[in-house]
């Protein structure tokens, strides 16, 4: 990576990685509550939603959001069973490839995890790698559309996008209210924008978007932030709309 390279990174992170960022992103619905359990269920639903159009996705989920609160909140909208009440038709469609049966799912074994834990954390393990961590989690939530596959090689940015949420510290975007993984650990949340951006700036000649692909970029942005790696998120993104 040049000098030039990595100034331009550093200061398209520092463009970017503002309050002002969260009035556009999907964090902006978690960034409603301060109860942990709520601020993680809502960056669950919310990253689970982040696909396709922004515009769109971001409306359907403010209406989900609303149903959520009108029940007293996410925690409540769940432990309650209140959702229930939202999945009349399940063969409907939710939003593209959703139906309204798949966020019945997902909210269903979100009452199951809190049925046994206090919090979505207690799922990782920190003594463990973040593989495993991920296996686990994938796990747990196996057969939700939407959720990847055990194992899957496949970039799983919105998954990726969810832990930097709760686990990056110290962010006016993030939240670090994750302890059991360590923001080095993390890896980037690679989309086609940040791949492009990536592969014009010469830290991947790697085809395919894939894990493979986003741990090296990720390598790569700990030449930068060896300790915050997913850093890196803003300064690609930023680097790449600014240019």
């Amino acid at each position: 990576m040049t000098e030039d390279t990595r100034t331009a990174l550093i200061q398209a992170a520092d463009r970017y990685e503002t309050t002002s960022f969260i009035t556009t992103d999907p964090i902006q619905f978690p960034h409603r509550y301060t109860l942990k359990q709520d601020i993680e269920i809502s960056a669950l639903v919310s990253a689970w939603m982040a696909y396709g159009s922004r515009k769109v996705f971001l409306q359907i989920l403010n209406r989900m959001h609303n149903g959520m609160d009108a029940a007293g909140g996410p925690y409540r909208f769940i432990a309650s069973g209140a959702y229930l009440q939202c999945c009349e038709k399940p063969d409907k469609c939710l939003y593209r490839f959703y139906r309204h049966s798949d966020y019945q799912a997902l909210c269903d074994r979100l009452r199951t995890l809190y049925g046994k834990y206090s919090s979505m954390e207690e799922l990782f393990d920190p003594s463990a790698s973040l593989a495993a961590n991920v296996h686990t989690f994938c796990t747990f939530f196996n057969g939700i559309n939407g959720i990847p596959v055990p194992g899957s090689p496949s970039a799983n940015k919105r998954l990726y996008m969810f832990l930097r949420w709760m686990v990056r510290r110290e962010s006016p975007v993030d939240f670090g209210i994750w302890t059991r993984i360590s923001p080095s650990a993390l890896i980037i949340p690679l989309d086609t924008h940040v791949y492009q951006v990536a592969t014009s700036l010469g830290i991947t000649s790697r085809r395919n978007a894939d894990l493979k692909t986003a741990v090296g970029i990720t390598r790569a942005m700990a030449e930068i932030w060896p300790d915050d790696p997913a850093r890196g998120d803003f300064a690609l993104y930023g680097q790449g709309i600014g240019d």
